[in-house]
């Protein structure tokens, strides 16, 4: 072991998640009462080695002191060493961006194009309300822009649609939030097959009463040129899916060698009924939970089939920031969070595969192998993209737990490596160690040269309007062994939920190791071996304060009392 190690240990403890050796991290701090702000989301390399940040330009609204609202989409593009390259913002008189934050494309020769919506805005304490205008706009846009090097809009591609909605914002939430209730279209799926882009979006119809139109589901096909293809619409109602945003995220269709597949949640069944190819209809069952679209590369539908999770409760099983990624051997990898607890306000980080194979004829998708990670706190999986492959065929699982009923949890962002099998060859935590860091982790990406990049949104749970949205770049070797995350500024163990009452929880991914709590004066009070994921240990009978816990690997085998120190942290008891 390397001398500077306990060095590096003992930094960490001090100062928290330092990059020790991180390759880089460009981080945008603002404050909610900010006349504007700049939130990143989710960051991909290009073949040039930069990297394009997709994020979102929000300004004040007016309607509530202290509220970010609404976005418009941004580009920001950083060098391979994490250097602002060129930043800007795309904003548009009498507009939101519906879809939040963009995608970005590149073709062939290294021409760079952004993909964005964008609908009336309907906030009208906003300056940008869409009837302070001359000509107030009444379409949704859905539009591909062309960039310089500058991101500047070189070319314009526009197309315009009719969106059903209404101005009925007297009361409630929507007198705060009244662009999500508006009718708008939001793209929820795109991916670049050869030199057209292919992707979904739905109109959505205003969330207000009385509400006008249907909820409608599109598929489209556009070209790097900027013409529109294909854009074929399929009626929500009828396939018994439901428009709701939180559920429908940035990647939900995959390419295949007839078309594509398309993964949609399924809504609770106090919203709809299931309706089926012949028309027939039945009440949503227990642990359904999305439909699958089969298509030919026209957006025809070949097939329809279901996906379930093995549980949930029948009127509240839903999956929410869902994201799905093809497999090197043609299944599908989903990851979501699940509200089958949703009752006690929790949600649940699952990662499954399916067996979407088109010739199979069962109703519902085989569910290959799965995994589940959660607290007795709000998970969340990475909000915009949470799983992503390697070269050597593992996965990256990224995920947030213990964010708390009101995200005010000392929560941890969790890398988790595994292999086909979904076995955990390692399990890294982004944490500063102590009670006041909330954290949720945004996207994961790979880059080029195995390296890893994740963008993430934290703050002091002391002052949650101070916000902090991050893009770091991880070596691939941080995710090889324990003092190779240290060197990261990773942790290998975590301690809650901190301050804590009767129960101090120790969450690793490590095996043969141990774990030993100290009060103050240095005095061992408490010894295990951590055989789980999580390893309980009841406290409830020592004296409020402050306690020092560390984690040893067994170099000797169990309870033998020889180990290495790997990890430590302060944990109080309230």
């Amino acid at each position: 072991m390397k001398k500077h190690y306990f060095l590096l240990l003992a930094l960490a403890f001090l100062f928290g998640a330092k990059a020790f050796g991180q390759e880089w991290e460009y981080a945008i701090e603002y404050n909610l009462s900010d006349a504007e702000a700049t939130h990143q989301y989710c960051a991909y390399e290009m073949t040039d080695g930069r990297i394009m940040v997709c994020a979102a330009q929000c300004f004040q609204s007016g309607s509530q002191t202290g509220y970010i609202y609404p976005p418009h989409p941004a580009l920001i593009a950083l060098s391979p060493e994490g250097e602002v390259l060129a930043q800007n913002n795309y904003f548009k008189q009498g507009y939101w961006g519906a879809s939040w934050f963009p995608y970005v494309f590149e073709k062939d020769n290294g021409e760079i194009f952004m993909l964005a919506s964008y609908s009336p805005d309907h906030c009208y304490s906003y300056f940008n309300y869409f009837k302070n205008y001359d000509n107030p706009p009444t379409d949704a846009i859905l539009g591909l822009y062309k960039l310089n090097d500058d991101l500047e809009i070189e070319q314009s591609y526009e197309y315009s649609f009719p969106i059903d909605t209404v101005e009925d914002m007297s009361s409630g939430y929507w007198r705060y939030n009244p662009c999500a209730a508006s009718g708008n279209i939001f793209i929820h799926s795109a991916i670049l097959d050869g030199d057209c882009i292919v992707g979904a979006y739905t109109k959505n119809v205003n969330s207000t009463s009385p509400v006008q139109g249907n909820d409608s589901l599109f598929f489209f096909k556009m070209s790097l040129e900027g013409e529109l293809l294909a854009n074929v619409g399929v009626s929500m109602v009828n396939h018994g899916l439901y428009a709701w945003q939180e559920m429908l995220r940035r990647e939900h269709i995959v390419k295949t060698d007839y078309g594509y597949i398309y993964y949609n949640p399924m809504a609770p069944s106090f919203f709809v009924t299931v309706s089926l190819l012949d028309n027939d209809t039945e009440p949503n069952k227990a642990g359904e939970t999305g439909t699958v679209f089969y298509l030919d590369n026209d957006f025809n539908i070949l097939k329809i089939r279901k996906f379930q999770q093995p549980d949930g409760n029948p009127t509240q099983n839903q999956c929410d920031n869902m994201a799905i990624l093809r497999s090197s051997h043609n299944t599908t990898y989903m990851a979501t969070q699940a509200n089958v607890h949703y009752a006690q306000s929790q949600e649940d980080c699952r990662l499954f595969e399916f067996d979407d194979d088109i010739e199979a004829t069962q109703d519902y998708l085989t569910i290959v192998r799965q995994m589940e990670r959660q607290t007795e706190e709000f998970d969340c999986v990475g909000i915009s993209k949470s799983v992503a492959a390697l070269d050597d065929h593992s996965l990256l699982f990224c995920y947030t737990l213990n964010l708390g009923e009101n995200f005010n949890g000392d929560s941890w962002i969790v890398i988790e490596r595994l292999d086909e099998n979904f076995d955990t060859i390692s399990t890294v935590f982004i944490s500063n160690g102590s009670d006041e860091l909330w954290c949720m982790a945004e996207s994961i990406n790979t880059t080029i040269d195995g390296g890893v990049l994740l963008t993430f949104e934290s703050h002091k749970t002391n002052n949650p309007n101070l916000t902090r949205t991050t893009v770091v770049k991880f070596p691939a070797e941080a995710f090889v062994g324990i003092e190779e995350a240290h060197e990261n500024g990773l942790k290998v163990a975590v301690a809650y939920p901190n301050p804590g009452k009767d129960v101090l929880n120790i969450r690793t991914g490590l095996k043969d190791a141990r774990v030993e709590v100290y009060d103050m004066s240095g005095r061992l009070i408490h010894r295990q071996d951590i055989t789980e994921n999580v390893t309980g240990i009841e406290a409830g009978g020592w004296a409020a304060g402050s306690y020092v816990w560390r984690v040893y690997t067994l170099d000797g085998g169990p309870s033998t009392g020889s180990g290495t120190l790997v990890e430590t942290g302060k944990w109080i008891k309230e």
